[in-house]
């Protein structure tokens, strides 16, 4: 049966297809169990690596190659407001609290595959990442989500300019696109600035960089569960057959 595009669909994969930000939380508290040795409460540990990953990913763009960077980074500005010193041993080991997310489970959210079968029968779906191009490159892989999909990009940065870049390389239509996602920052605010629509999926663990008050809170649509987006769309049937 052929394919009756009405409508495309950007959608984002970390938090909104699979898990991600869980595993970022449980290195974290590994870095803090390891800081806490040194006296340094666990609120104090986290407030600092934010600020550094937010400086960090300035000059290294998202994902765990700069979230290890900053782990290390953040062990030297612990220790050094204590008047202690971070040897390379002790850096290595802060470090090493990232070593999981070179290779993360790839856990799929609930219904996301039949999901995404449903709305491929009348959407142009086209999933929309941001990150170190390996690492979710071998996640989108593993996923085993790529085939569902019409266009997979993986790109340094989600915003206006980015949206509106897309808009023209793949040729959509505003009115008829819309961005899924759970990211109000990279995700909702940009697409509607863009002049897109915008179907925001919150996820409770989303990462605190990505927390931003949604600006045109009346422009988005804001659904429970990304197994809703069919009935959204009054879109019937199980699966589409391609």
């Amino acid at each position: 049966m052929m394919r009756r595009i009405t409508r495309a669909l950007l959608i984002d994969a970390d938090d909104t297809l699979w898990e991600n930000n869980i595993y970022y939380l449980r290195c974290t508290a590994r870095f803090a169990e390891l800081m806490g040795c040194y006296g340094i409460p666990a609120e104090e540990v986290i407030a600092t690596l934010d600020r550094t990953e937010r400086g960090t990913i300035m000059t290294l763009g998202y994902g765990p190659t700069s979230y290890r960077t900053s782990l290390g980074k953040t062990c030297v500005t612990l220790l050094r407001s204590r008047g202690l010193h971070a040897d390379e041993g002790l850096i290595a080991e802060a470090q090493a609290c990232a070593d999981m997310l070179f290779d993360p489970p790839v856990e799929i959210l609930p219904a996301v595959p039949e999901t995404l079968r449903r709305l491929r029968a009348s959407s142009l779906l086209v999933m929309v990442t941001k990150g170190e191009e390996q690492v979710q490159r071998a996640k989108i892989e593993r996923s085993g989500l790529a085939p569902l999909f019409d266009r997979v990009l993986i790109l340094p940065e989600k915003d206006a300019d980015t949206y509106r870049r897309l808009v023209c390389e793949l040729r959509l239509e505003p009115p008829r696109t819309w961005m899924v996602g759970n990211s109000p920052r990279s995700d909702i605010n940009p697409a509607i600035e863009a002049g897109l629509n915008a179907i925001y999926i919150p996820h409770d663990h989303t990462w605190t960089a990505e927390r931003q008050q949604i600006t045109r809170p009346e422009a988005v649509v804001v659904l429970e569960r990304f197994a809703d987006l069919p009935t959204y769309f009054d879109i019937e049937g199980d699966e589409s057959p391609s």
